[in-house]
């Protein structure tokens, strides 16, 4: 079994350079978009079947004592349509090719944002939290998530109020961070599904460590960045 010791000092200084480095480097940047992109189309091919006829998403099958109520139903057909907006309208938003070239286009997608995420993903996930799965643990999970999420979103507002564009790509970065914990959440549910792990565990390890996992990423962008 090799050790620390037996690791070569050229190797430990690579490794120790990436992280004293100010930049992304080119790895890091391919990987964290390819990610992005690639789950955020994920999530949108999933989520088809919430709005079109006749299907049923998967979800609904295990909520099914849930969708006899309509105001749940809605609330999180609501939900589910605010996220989507704001992962899409949120991708271009990091394009220094857009905000140099059309920055009204960038202001115009950061409005779409923010009220997708004030005006349905906020409350709407606020009340879906006291019906999630996972019991307490889930229930205040959410709770977190949904005002962790708004509470960034604005800071970041009052950042850019105040011209301090610095400032307000750190928050806008850990907004965006929590938002996508969607794509953290379902790529960790089939990974820890596959170790046999409980439901019920599954759903809560999957939620704490998506929302962990995510604001340490974003701390790390933001640094490098």
């Amino acid at each position: 079994m090799q050790t620390l010791c037996d690791i070569p000092l050229s190797s430990v200084a690579y490794l120790s350079n990436i992280f004293k480095s100010s930049k992304l480097t080119t790895i890091e940047t391919i990987l964290f978009w390819s990610i992005l992109y690639i789950g955020t189309g994920t999530i949108l091919w999933n989520s088809l079947d919430y709005f079109l006829p006749n299907t049923m998403h998967g979800f609904l099958f295990e909520r099914m004592e849930l969708t006899i109520q309509d105001w749940w139903k809605y609330t999180l057909y609501t939900h589910v349509a605010g996220g989507l907006t704001c992962l899409i309208s949120s991708l271009l938003q990091y394009s220094k090719l857009l905000l140099k070239r059309t920055p009204r286009i960038h202001r115009y997608l950061g409005h779409i944002y923010a009220l997708s995420i004030i005006t349905t993903v906020f409350p709407t996930g606020v009340a879906l939290s006291f019906t999630a799965k996972g019991g307490t643990s889930g229930m205040i999970g959410f709770l977190i998530l949904s005002f962790a999420t708004l509470i960034t979103l604005l800071l970041g507002m009052i950042a850019i109020f105040k011209r301090n564009i610095k400032s307000h790509q750190a928050w806008i970065t850990r907004s965006f961070a929590l938002i996508t914990t969607a794509i953290t959440f379902r790529s960790l549910q089939i990974i820890l599904g596959s170790l046999n792990i409980s439901p019920d565990t599954n759903y809560q390890l999957s939620l704490w460590l998506s929302i962990s996992i995510n604001l340490i990423l974003a701390e790390y962008y933001i640094k490098k960045s």
